[in-house]
């Protein structure tokens, strides 16, 4: 490799071996920096959340973002943060190329769920089984308004033609008996003509 290739290929004092790799690293870079200008002067616990964030988002694959990673693991120390609480960088690949055959290496890395996530899923079980008995409620109140013998807003109209109905009814059964006991009694109206 020549002097003018090994300078393109170089981002941060690392040496890297194809293209893709240097863009990369050169996102990590100005990423590195722009974290850096924003953290500068904070308290410990916003670096270890910065820190958290980027572990969590999976922020770095390059060592220019494990040097930086490295590097806000050595300033946490130094302001009194213990380094049994600051979590490792985790590195995605494999470095050890003489692996038994049996084993297979271990490509990617996975970050343990972190409790919230739990209390998400457990809420939105929660919502949804109160949802569940809501629609029930709605579709029994929906039966007991069609069933029911109180007019309601759903069947007034027909309660009404019901009742008017049997008035009806009625009224003819009483003028009828009516009529039967005038028969009966030989009594007759004069109607007023005028």
């Amino acid at each position: 490799m020549d002097d003018e290739t090994r300078r393109e290929y170089t981002v941060n004092g690392f040496l890297f071996g194809s293209k893709e790799d240097v863009e990369l690293a050169e996102q990590e870079l100005s990423t590195v920096k722009y974290i850096d200008g924003k953290i500068q002067g904070r308290n410990s616990d916003t670096i270890m959340s910065v820190y958290q964030g980027a572990i969590d988002r999976k922020m770095f694959r390059t060592p220019v973002g494990y040097a930086y990673m490295h590097d806000l693991q050595k300033k946490m120390a130094s302001m009194g943060v213990r380094t049994e609480s600051i979590p490792g960088i985790p590195l995605y690949q494999v470095y050890n190329s003489n692996l038994d055959e049996e084993l297979t290496p271990r490509r990617t890395f996975t970050v343990p769920k972190r409790k919230k996530k739990s209390a998400i899923i457990r809420m939105n079980r929660n919502l949804i089984i109160v949802n569940v008995i809501l629609v029930f409620l709605i579709i029994a109140l929906f039966a007991i308004s069609l069933n029911g013998s109180n007019p309601t807003i759903l069947n007034y109209k027909n309660a009404i033609e019901n009742e008017y109905a049997s008035w009806e009814q009625e009224l003819k059964e009483r003028e009828n008996a009516v009529r039967a006991k005038e028969r009966e009694l030989d009594i007759q109206y004069e109607q007023n003509t005028e």
